[in-house]
């Protein structure tokens, strides 16, 4: 049912005054809307949250292999440790001339161990006696004053009458034992024995009235006036003369008087000695240019 009004003079007409249900109605069902609507949002947001797949895992891809024929480069070798030098050795405490006994005998321990050399190795100055021996054998002389404590025993025998007198090969069984102390000197220890008394052996050697430098010469010099001793018969004649026998042959009288005395050793004896001689000059080594 349809209601109108009057107009009111002056005025316009007033729509139809609708019920109080109907506008209660009508708020609810826009609340209604604005609820679903939220509703429906959050629940696709909280879907999105719960569903998001994890991201896949990254692989990487495997090495591509090396073409056909190449080689795979070495491993590589560890670093090597820093090489670390030793400390050098302290040096050895310079000896004097005058001190030097007590190292000449230590050194000749070592060179041969035979009791005949002892008497040799006795008293003072035995580097300036060595010095001094060598000088001598250079000269062609024979040290007899040096090497008196060597000095075999017994008397020089010979044979027959003039003029036909001749060694007798008895007399060189004095040297025997001399000739075997001299054959057993280790000849490699000898020189090292020397290079560490060459010093005290050439300021011997200066205050001999030499130049500076010339004493290792000088025994290269003796070892090979020595080794030069030419082999002679065992039993060789001889020429009588004033408190001294000669040799008949001239050539053989003509040797210097240090290889006389070889000579008269024996031909064995003087043998041994040679070798050693060679032993010795090979230990030395070339000369140093």
């Amino acid at each position: 049912m349809s209601v109108i009004e009057k107009a009111r003079p002056g005025g316009a007409a007033r729509p139809p005054r609708r019920g109080g249900r109907g506008r209660r109605t009508a708020l609810a069902l826009v609340l209604l809307a604005l609820a679903a609507a939220g509703a429906t949002l959050w629940w696709s947001r909280a879907c999105e949250s719960v569903l998001e797949p994890a991201p896949a895992p990254v692989t990487q891809p495997p090495p591509e292999p090396p073409p056909l024929g190449a080689t795979e480069p070495p491993p590589l070798e560890p670093e090597a440790a820093p090489v670390v030098e030793p400390p050098p050795a302290p040096a050895e405490p310079r000896v004097t001339l005058a001190e030097s006994d007590a190292l000449a005998r230590e050194l000749a321990g070592a060179v041969s161990r035979s009791p005949l050399l002892a008497p040799a190795l006795r008293g003072s100055g035995l580097v300036e006696r060595f010095v001094a021996i060598v000088d001598q054998l250079a000269e062609g002389n024979a040290p007899r004053r040096e090497l008196a404590a060597l000095r075999p025993q017994g008397a020089f025998l010979v044979l027959g009458r003039e003029p036909e007198l001749r060694i007798d090969p008895g007399s060189y069984h004095r040297y025997d034992a001399l000739a075997q102390a001299i054959a057993g000197i280790d000849a490699r220890a000898a020189v090292a024995a020397y290079r560490r008394l060459a010093a005290l052996c050439e300021e011997s050697y200066r205050e001999l009235g030499y130049p500076e430098g010339g004493f290792e010469q000088r025994l290269r010099t003796a070892l090979a006036l020595l080794g030069s001793t030419p082999q002679i018969d065992p039993s060789p004649a001889l020429v009588a003369q004033v408190k001294r026998y000669e040799f008949a042959d001239p050539d053989l009288e003509s040797l210097s008087d240090a290889q006389k005395q070889l000579l008269r050793m024996g031909p064995k004896n003087a043998a041994l000695v040679a070798t050693k001689v060679r032993e010795l000059e090979a230990a030395l080594g070339p000369v140093a240019r």
